[in-house]
Parts: structure tokens; C-alpha cells; sequence
């Protein structure tokens, strides 16, 4: 953009070859004869374009009228970017490029040729805080099989059992389900302890880490721990998790917040 806000001569300084996303990260947006676009017209999707290690400078444009608009029609997206191995994407990435790694992670080029990663599954979706609301609580358990997707028999007299795991979905907690909720933050709390022990969560799709959400050290104590947990399936489930105990316990979760993919307004 110009100093004062306008529209520049060169606004349509663009490369034949099309319109990239940054030099030799093989991401490119897609355009249709942009440089016979008339002054003043936004760059429109029109066919694939990869422009290699070519760059398009863009300068000029306001608010009202930017340098550089996608649109696309039907419902389509107006940028894709295609995933970049690591090792292909420059050590020094030139300022505004972007890319994308095969792990999803997207990559922007700062000030000075420096990297910053966004990490798709995470800071770039919407993290909500949601009414409190019990999922679990072992020693009520009939109140709460609704949010069980595992086998109850893994609960005894109100506990969860030594080196058992029960699986439990969000699917339940608005708008977990239709804003596709992808993780999510639970007060994890154990009571009625028998002997010391830990309890640990993880995402439903994943093997049980060799971490701990909450440690205890002794026969009846209460200790409660706030987790950000990854979602998962099972058995077909989706949005769920698990909880697991090596000394017997009861459980009860509490979910405060979700991580959406897809909030509602973006």
C-alpha cells in the first residue's frame, strides 16, 4: 500500500508466469491472464499456477481496493497451498512468502529472512471457553454413559479400576460436534484414593504416552489437575479421549474449553 492509501500505477506489476506465495516453496495461488487484468481489477482464480523460484511483487492498493483479491466460484477455496517437505523450504525465506509443510503446519516469512511456524491444529483455530460442564464423575457413573464411548465394566464401586481406561467424548458439549472441536480443556480430578498412583490422558487415536495428568501419594486424596487434551476416535468415535489409572480411583472430568476447527463466523 502507498503511503497515502491509494492505488498505485504499479499495482499491476505481476510476473506472466502468475501470482506465488514466496520463492521456491512451490505454493502458488491460482490467476487467469493477470497481466492483461485491467487497472484497478483484482487478480481472479483461473488456473493452477506454479511459478518455482519466480517472484510477483504487488504494490499499491487500499482497504477498498486491494492489491491483490481471491475469489473462486462454486464454494471452492481461492488459495490452496500444497505441502512442502522441510528440507525444500529456504533457510532464509523471504518476507511475506508462505508455505506449507506436509505436517500442515504453515510457514511465514518474516522480517529479515526469519521463519515463524503457525500450527494449523492449534493457534490457528479458535480456542472457546465453554459453560462448564461435567462429562464424568465414576462414582455417579449411570448419570453420565452418554459421554462414555469404552466398556463401563473398567468401573468398580464408584472407581475406575487399576490399569483400565475409559474413553470419553466431547461430542456432547456445545458446539464441540458441529464446530469440530479437534481438543479440548477438562479438570481431570481423582478422589477416594486406595494407594498412590497417577492418572493419565491422551487423544483416543493415540497409545497411552508415558506421561501423567495427575500424581498422588497416598490413600484417600483429592488432587485435580486442568489438561488441554487431543481428540480422537474410538471404535468409530470421534471427539474423544481417554482417561487411565494405575491405582484404583474414582474419576471425575469437567470440561471448561474447546479447540474449534471451524468456528462459527470465521
Amino acid at each position: 500500500m502507498s503511503a497515502d492509501g491509494n492505488s498505485s500505477p504499479t499495482r499491476r506489476r505481476i510476473i506472466k508466469a502468475g501470482v506465488v506465495a514466496g520463492v521456491g516453496v512451490g505454493a502458488a495461488t491460482v490467476v487467469s491472464t493477470p497481466a492483461n487484468a485491467a487497472m484497478g481489477e483484482a487478480v481472479r482464480i483461473g488456473q493452477v499456477n506454479d511459478a518455482g523460484t519466480a517472484e510477483t511483487l504487488l504494490v499499491g492498493g487500499s482497504s477498498a481496493n486491494p492489491a491483490l483479491a481471491l475469489t473462486q466460484a462454486g464454494g471452492n477455496p481461492p488459495l490452496v497451498l500444497t505441502p512442502t517437505p522441510e528440507a525444500a523450504i529456504p533457510t532464509d525465506l523471504p518476507t511475506g512468502s508462505l508455505a506449507l509443510t506436509p505436517a500442515g503446519d504453515l510457514v511465514i516469512g518474516g522480517k529479515g529472512g526469519t521463519k515463524a511456524y503457525v500450527n494449523t491444529s492449534r493457534w490457528a483455530n479458535s480456542t472457546v471457553a465453554v459453560a462448564p460442564m461435567r462429562i464424568l464423575d465414576t462414582r455417579s457413573l449411570i448419570s453420565y454413559t452418554h459421554n462414555i464411548v469404552s466398556p463401563t465394566s473398567v468401573v468398580t464401586a464408584g472407581k475406575l479400576n487399576a490399569g483400565k481406561t475409559i474413553h470419553l467424548t466431547v461430542r456432547n458439549v456445545p458446539p464441540a460436534l458441529a464446530e469440530r472441536a479437534t481438543a479440548a480443556y477438562v479438570n481431570v480430578t481423582v478422589a477416594g484414593t486406595i494407594s498412590s498412583g497417577v492418572l493419565i490422558t491422551h487423544s483416543s487415536s493415540i497409545a497411552r504416552p508415558k506421561t501423567s495428568s495427575v500424581n498422588w501419594w497416598g490413600p484417600n486424596q483429592i488432587l485435580s489437575n486442568l489438561v488441554e487434551v487431543q481428540l480422537g476416535a474410538y471404535n468409530g468415535e470421534g471427539l474423544s479421549f481417554a482417561v487411565y489409572v494405575n491405582s484404583n480411583a474414582a474419576v471425575i472430568v469437567d470440561v471448561s474449553g474447546l479447540i474449534l476447527s471451524e468456528p462459527a463466523g470465521s
